[in-house]
């Protein structure tokens, strides 16, 4: 006498199959969902804090450039402002003495000091002003520039053969005078205009954006209904 047990499984109902998968993904969306939205928060926030170090940092290369561009030209202007150096008028010296001194070169060792030496151009000149005689010996050299023996031998041979020289007078003190009017240095002009161009690029660059914004030349076509 034996026993028989029914072994078979018992089937799941279709129905019963859609709804327990239906639950899973719906519970799976759930969970993704949670993760996904605050990713996404982080995401647009770190987006926006990027965006806004970099527009920062772009300004502040800006300004940069422009507080060094007129740093490198406020030297000139400021030479040129110099005891209203503008209005200092031309009239004529006659040169009454000119030589070449020459000095120890510090930078050279003792025994050739001499041998190669610094040599500076010297001329003393007098010129009538407002009917009153003066005497004056001065140049006109920037002082922040540096001259090599060079140029003031070449000053020497150009002016030792003159008579006379054209020089520029302050009318508000006939005292000052000098040869040259202005001793710019090309250097800190060029340097200064070169780092002014890409901040007024950018300017102008911002401005036409906004004045003529991509839907500019479609908002100019007229339609007639």
């Amino acid at each position: 006498m034996g026993f028989r047990f029914d072994t078979r499984k018992e089937k799941t109902k279709p129905k019963d199959l859609a709804k327990n998968c239906g639950a899973k993904g719906i519970a799976y969306l759930h969970l993704t969902l949670k993760i996904a939205l605050p990713l996404a928060i982080i995401m647009q926030l770190l987006t926006k804090i990027a965006y806004v170090f970099g527009i920062s940092l772009i300004l502040l290369f800006l300004l940069l450039q422009v507080i060094f561009s007129f740093y490198n030209l406020k030297k000139p202007l400021v030479l040129i402002l110099e005891n209203e150096k503008f209005n200092w008028e031309q009239t004529v010296a006659q040169i009454k003495s000119v030589k070449l001194e020459s000095s120890p070169n510090p930078n050279m060792p003792k025994e050739a000091s001499m041998v190669f030496p610094i040599e500076e151009c010297k001329i003393k000149y007098v010129y009538k002003f407002n009917g009153k005689d003066y005497t004056n010996s001065k140049i006109g050299l920037n002082k922040e520039k540096e001259y090599e023996s060079k140029f003031h031998r070449g000053l020497y041979l150009k002016l030792k053969e003159m008579n006379n020289v054209v020089i520029y007078v302050n009318p508000k003190n006939p005292n000052e005078s000098s040869i040259i009017k202005y001793d710019i240095n090309l250097k800190d002009i060029g340097a200064g205009i070169a780092l002014l161009i890409f901040p007024l690029f950018v300017i102008h660059w911002v401005y036409i954006s906004k004045k003529y914004p991509s839907n500019y030349l479609a908002d100019k076509i007229n339609i007639i209904s």
